[in-house]
């Protein structure tokens, strides 16, 4: 005598193929979020690089404006000199020429500083650059990957959810309903098998002697004290 509940493990070997589907569907999306997540850091460091030469940039044009500043003071205590009307203020303006020079000699070091910290700036950007790009290039196959993977997926769980209505048709319309209301509550199993010394498959406790009797009589239909998954007790049969 055939037991009532082997329709409903046929259909639940469709339906734990299709929640294994279903679920590594629902996981592309994260994973392909993990896969781009990687680009994260080289971007910073790109980001970092160009605020850094923005920065640089700006030094420079500072001191370039300082130096011009300097020349024009220069100029113009030169064209002070020529008007000198005694020695002192001659060598007044002598010293202040000089104390300009100066400080626009530390000025162009200090420009020479800064467009070498500039040029080195832009190599770490095409570094940078290229670094990201090439990230991009293996995040690009990987992510392809994945929407391959995902629209063979999707084929798989079309073609079986059409075979699991036609499993589901065959079986008792009532333990259809009991069935998936479990499997809807648990997310794995809903059918178990008794486990060697008499534990529920699902939760693994110890069951009552009644319940592992009835679970081998066709014409009843148990569950678990604990989990109230339905178990299944056959003798060759397992789930």
């Amino acid at each position: 005598m055939s037991h009532p509940l082997e329709p409903i493990i046929a259909l639940q070997k469709k339906d734990r193929s299709l929640i294994k589907i279903m679920r590594e569907i629902r996981d592309i999306p994260r994973r392909q979020s993990d896969i781009e997540s990687q680009l994260d850091g080289s971007k910073k460091k790109l980001e970092m690089a160009m605020e850094s030469k923005k920065h640089t940039e700006a030094l420079l044009k500072d001191v370039e404006l300082e130096i011009e500043a300097c020349k024009e003071k220069v100029n113009k205590y030169k064209t002070q000199q020529m008007e000198a009307k005694t020695n002192d203020q001659y060598r007044a303006f002598v010293k202040e020429i000089g104390l300009v020079e100066a400080e626009i000699k530390a000025l162009e070091e200090k420009e020479i500083r800064l467009m070498e910290d500039l040029e080195q700036g832009i190599n770490i950007i095409a570094s940078c650059e290229e670094r990201l790009n090439s990230e991009k290039v293996e995040i690009a196959d990987e992510l392809e990957e994945l929407n391959e993977r995902c629209e063979e997926l999707k084929e798989q769980a079309k073609r079986l959810k059409a075979d699991r209505m036609r499993a589901a048709s065959s079986c008792d319309r009532n333990l259809l309903q009991k069935y998936t209301r479990i499997l809807n509550n648990k997310s794995d199993y809903a059918v178990v098998i008794v486990e060697p010394g008499g534990h529920c498959g699902g939760c693994h406790m110890k069951l009552p002697p009644q319940v592992i009797n009835d679970a081998r009589n066709p014409t009843k239909i148990v569950a678990c004290n604990f989990c109230g998954r339905i178990v299944y007790n056959p003798i060759y049969n397992e789930v």
